[in-house]
């Protein structure tokens, strides 16, 4: 007798100068979305200073407000450069962990479960070069 389950499919990727510049453009993307996204709020705060009747105490709380934005997204972007490092320190040939898909995997009576659930794809600049473990 067999069953059909489903079971974790951890996707790695060899580390290569591709993988390195794709993953740096979209930090450094998400970082220039940071930035713009502060440049917005502090316009909207001008011209709600310049256009609204607002009393000094609404302008205060205001200020803490996009004080407290601005820690938050300063936060968010000290993240992402560390990130970057992190990405430029890896060596080539190395693997990174990039996610996991579920599959489909039939088991039966005296099957090695662990070997069926510790199935890896590896894939380079897009391609899959590698399936390891029970397919």
């Amino acid at each position: 007798m067999s069953l059909q389950i489903l079971r974790p499919v951890t996707i790695k990727a060899r580390v290569t100068d591709g993988l390195k510049a794709r993953l740096t453009a979209e930090l450094n993307a998400a970082i220039q979305q940071l930035d713009a996204e502060m440049n917005e709020l502090e316009s909207q705060v001008k011209r709600a200073q310049l256009t609204a009747s607002i009393s000094p105490q609404q302008q205060m709380q205001l200020r803490q407000l996009v004080e407290q934005e601005r820690a938050v997204r300063a936060e968010k972007k000290a993240q992402l450069q560390q990130e970057i490092s992190h990405i430029q320190s890896l060596p080539l040939g190395s693997e990174v962990v990039q996610g996991t898909v579920q599959a489909i995997a039939t088991v039966g009576v005296g099957d090695n479960l662990e070997a069926v659930m510790a199935t890896e794809i590896v894939v380079e600049d897009g391609k899959v070069i590698a399936i390891r473990g029970e397919a």
